[in-house]
């Protein structure tokens, strides 16, 4: 870290313009994050830390599409198609 009595050096490009890095790829930053919450679990178990609570919920809604529709949800989805074709 720079002491706040030195100023900071910023590089520039060939037309004087400083440098900006480019944006980190999505995926790989949210790999990174599952990665890093499956790695704590799995090392400590579900200790009901803030951490944990993010596992459990990135978790669920990653496996929420394999979960069976309700039938109520389907009825209702198809009654309206149902009532206009009538």
């Amino acid at each position: 870290m720079v002491p706040n009595n030195e100023p900071v050096e910023m590089k520039a490009v060939p037309n004087g313009l400083p440098r900006v890095s480019e944006p980190a790829d999505e995926n790989d930053v949210l790999r990174e994050q599952l990665d890093y919450l499956i790695d704590h679990v799995a090392e400590r178990g579900l200790c009901g830390c803030t951490e944990c609570q993010r596992y459990l919920h990135v978790r669920s809604l990653l496996l929420e599409i394999f979960g069976e529709p309700q039938p109520a949800q389907q009825i209702r989805l198809v009654s309206p198609a149902l009532a206009v074709a009538a």
